[in-house]
C-alpha cells in the first residue's frame, strides 16, 4: 500500500479539511451499466457505487470518519437515494467508515461471514493500519470511531440485491486475498475488492496464495471479454489484465513451491532468493510465508 499522508491535527474527525488536500472534493469515474469509481487519498482505496431508482449500493467506506465524511459528500453529488453498504473484505482501509454511514442513516451493511469473522478478531490491528491516515480511529477515540460489523453475513450462495430498476450480486468467493472476499456484481462491472490490485503488486498478508490463484483463474476465463473489473486499488481493468495477473501468480507459486522444496526445514529464504518472485522483497517474503502456512 502507498506511503499514508499524516492529517492535520486541527482537524476533526468528518472535517472538509481533514486528511490529505483534496479529500473534500473526490472526483467519481462514470463506469457502465450505472456504476462510479473513486478513489479517496491514502491508501488509494477504491469506492464503488451502484445507483437504482430506490436505492444505491456504496461499495467500501474508507479508513474512518475523515474519508468516509468525503466519499458520502461525494455520493450525494450523484444521488440522494437511500444507501445500502457492501465491505469486499476485513480489511480497515475498506469498512473502518461504517460507524460514519451508520451514523448518517445506512442501516443495511453486507460481508463476507468469513470477513465478518475477521473484522471481529483482528480489531486492534486494523485500527494500528489506519492510524496515521485517521488518528482519531486508530485510537478508538471521538465520533463515528465504533467498529461497526455488516449486519447482513453472505454465505457461500451469490446474493441478489434489487436497489430498484437494477440488480446487483454480491458474492463470497472465499478466502484468497484475505477472509471471505466479496465481488459485487453490476450489469458489465465487477467490482473486485483487493482480488484485484492494479498499479501495486498484489497483498499477501492474509491471504491464501493457492485460493487467490484457483478465483483468478476462475475470473480471467469465466468471465466476458467486455467485463471492466474495477480493482480495491488503482484503475479498471479489462480480462486481458487479469489473464495476465494470473500466469504472473501461478508462476510465483510455482517458484515459491522449488524454493521450499530446496531448503533445510526450519531456513526462511533470503532476499536473495526471494528475488526470483515478481512481487517485490516484502509482499514476496509475504506470500512465501502465507503459501506455506497455508498449503498442504
Amino acid at each position: 500500500m502507498p506511503d499514508v499522508p499524516m492529517p492535520d491535527p486541527g482537524a476533526e474527525p468528518g472535517d472538509a479539511r481533514a486528511g490529505e488536500a483534496g479529500i473534500e472534493t473526490l472526483e467519481w469515474e462514470s463506469l457502465p451499466d450505472g456504476c462510479w469509481r473513486l478513489t479517496s487519498p491514502g491508501f488509494a482505496m477504491n469506492s464503488g457505487l451502484v445507483v437504482g431508482s430506490r436505492r444505491a449500493a456504496l461499495i467500501d467506506t474508507g479508513s474512518g470518519p475523515r474519508e468516509a465524511a468525503a466519499i458520502l459528500r461525494a455520493v450525494r453529488r450523484i444521488t440522494d437515494v437511500d444507501l445500502v453498504v457492501v465491505n469486499t473484505h476485513a480489511h480497515g482501509d475498506h469498512f473502518l467508515g461504517n460507524d460514519y454511514f451508520r451514523a448518517h442513516g445506512v442501516g443495511d451493511f453486507y460481508a463476507g461471514n468469513l470477513a465478518i469473522s475477521h473484522m471481529e478478531a483482528t480489531e486492534a490491528e486494523q485500527r494500528a493500519l489506519v492510524l496515521a491516515l485517521e488518528p482519531e480511529m486508530g485510537a478508538g477515540a471521538g465520533a463515528h470511531t465504533a467498529i461497526h460489523m455488516p449486519t447482513h453475513a453472505l454465505g457461500s450462495s451469490p446474493y441478489e440485491l434489487n436497489l430498484g430498476d437494477r440488480f446487483i450480486t454480491l458474492q463470497q468467493v472465499g478466502s484468497a486475498h484475505s477472509p471471505g472476499d466479496v465481488t459485487v456484481r453490476a450489469g458489465r462491472v465487477l467490482f473486485a475488492g483487493d482480488v484485484i490490485e492494479q498499479g501495486g503488486p498484489p497483498n499477501f498478508g492474509d491471504s491464501r496464495p493457492v485460493q487467490w490463484l484457483r478465483l483468478l483463474e476462475e475470473l480471467a476465463s469465466g468471465e466476458a471479454i467486455d467485463t471492466v473489473f474495477v480493482p480495491g486499488h488503482g484503475s479498471p481493468v479489462g480480462r486481458d489484465f487479469v489473464q495476465r495477473q494470473t500466469g504472473e501468480m501461478r508462476e510465483a507459486i510455482a517458484r515459491c513451491r522449488i524454493l521450499a522444496a530446496s531448503l533445510p526445514a526450519g531456513r526462511e529464504p533470503s532476499d536473495s532468493e526471494l528475488s526470483v518472485l515478481p512481487y517485490g522483497a516484502e509482499e514476496s517474503r509475504f506470500m512465501y510465508g502465507r503459501l506455506v502456512a497455508t498449503s498442504p
